[in-house]
């Protein structure tokens, strides 16, 4: 709660702060993150006009963020989901902010998904720095997000953690993450190093001009 109240202002909303405290006891015991996650190995590594691509149970990607998988056979491709027991929630009673409001809730869901994540592989596969390289984060020559539609074969049914697809390669619930983990052979690699977009609320690193 006080991390949701930071991020809303909730000093500043006045008699709107018993709606807001009302959306977010009813996020908190209705949302339930999830993560779907699937160990795989690249089958083939190449280029293509000089950008790196890999085919991985005959799924062929290509992207300048796959350079990161230089000598990278085994990933474990996942998504992970704050949950879609939100998605069909009836907002229109409360106050204009209350989509605002669920967006902070639906995030700190899916950091608890994150962090699951990471645990796991960690505990699993005894990976101590787990990377990702994730379709469509950053400019679109470094993963294009269509990639999304490989990567969901590859997993399988995602809708089984509650999480689809728009024909636009958008995840359904908005606040969700997928991609290819690996242990990194460069440790300090983050894809939003390369994502040109300010002032992202997610950046983890600096910008860097070249890939």
């Amino acid at each position: 709660m006080p991390q949701y109240q930071r991020s809303i202002l909730y000093d500043s909303l006045d008699d709107a702060q018993g709606e807001a405290n009302f959306l977010f006891e009813e996020a908190s015991k209705r949302l339930q993150p999830k993560v779907l996650i699937r160990e795989l190995f690249i089958e083939e590594h190449q280029s293509e006009d000089g950008i790196p691509t890999i085919t991985i149970e005959g799924e062929f990607f290509k992207g300048k963020a796959l350079k990161a998988l230089d000598g990278v056979h085994r990933v474990l491709a996942y998504v992970a989901t704050c949950g879609d027991e939100m998605e069909s929630y009836d907002l229109n009673s409360l106050d204009m902010l209350a989509p605002f409001w669920l967006d902070i809730v639906k995030t700190q869901a899916l950091g608890a998904a994150r962090r699951e994540l990471l645990t796991f592989c960690r505990e699993k596969w005894h990976i101590s720095r787990p990377k990702s390289v994730n379709p469509g984060s950053g400019n679109v020559d470094i993963w294009p997000i269509e990639a999304m539609q490989g990567l969901f074969r590859l997993l399988g049914r995602g809708d089984e953690v509650g999480v689809t697809l728009t024909a636009s390669s958008l995840m359904v619930p908005n606040k969700s993450i997928a991609g290819l983990m690996f242990a990194s052979q460069e440790n300090d690699w983050e894809s939003c190093a390369y994502c040109e977009r300010e002032n992202c609320p997610n950046r983890r690193v600096p910008f860097r001009e070249k890939l």
